[in-house]
């Protein structure tokens, strides 16, 4: 399964209201397209993070699809038909977009319990550490901190190469000095 991160805050002079209810409508319409390979998504709010701008909070939307052959119907459908007009409308009142493509490594999806997290951990590999020690630190994490572990694909993306969403705080950020963040859904399929 991958992952298209589409991070984007809102125009200084729109409301946080008005920029959640249009950013909604989008994905609820664009759940009624249901393109081919799409599995859903969510959006996530958070109050800021190193890559994006300081000043106004930070959305997070996460496409999930099948497989890279998903990307283009995904793409085609967000800007087409039903969903053109709500996208419009969110995007006029956009600001400081930019995207990523993860992979899932661990964990499974389930989009109801994905809608509880609370906790988004990014962070890279440390220099000099081999990949084996990284999982091997990361599999001995208590299994109320496992989470959800997807990997950035082909270094596409302003972020850290793992987001590690859960929960709870995860030590990880302690340990490899990531970066943690409190998130709060503020869309999810089935919500």
């Amino acid at each position: 399964m991958l992952a298209y991160v589409f991070w984007h805050q809102r125009a200084s002079n729109v409301t946080r209201e008005e920029y959640q209810e249009k950013l909604v409508a989008f994905h609820q319409i664009l759940q009624e397209r249901q393109p081919q390979g799409f599995v859903g998504s969510l959006v996530l709010e958070m109050a800021q993070l190193p890559w994006m701008v300081e000043g106004s909070e930070v959305y997070e939307d996460w496409y999930l699809v099948e497989n890279s052959a998903a990307l283009d119907p995904l793409d085609n459908a967000a800007v087409t038909g039903i969903c053109r007009e709500p996208h419009h409308q969110v995007a006029r009142l956009a600001n400081n977009g930019t995207g990523g493509l993860y992979r899932l490594k661990e964990g499974t999806i389930n989009l109801t319990q994905v809608a509880e997290m609370r906790f988004a951990t990014w962070f890279s590999k440390p220099s000099g550490m081999s990949y084996d020690k990284l999982y091997e630190i990361l599999h001995q994490r208590p299994y109320d901190q496992q989470g959800i572990l997807w990997q950035r694909q082909m270094t596409m993306g302003p972020a850290l190469e793992y987001c590690l969403h859960g929960s709870q705080k995860s030590l990880l950020a302690e340990e490899i000095k990531g970066v943690q963040v409190e998130v709060q859904a503020i869309f999810a399929p089935g919500r």
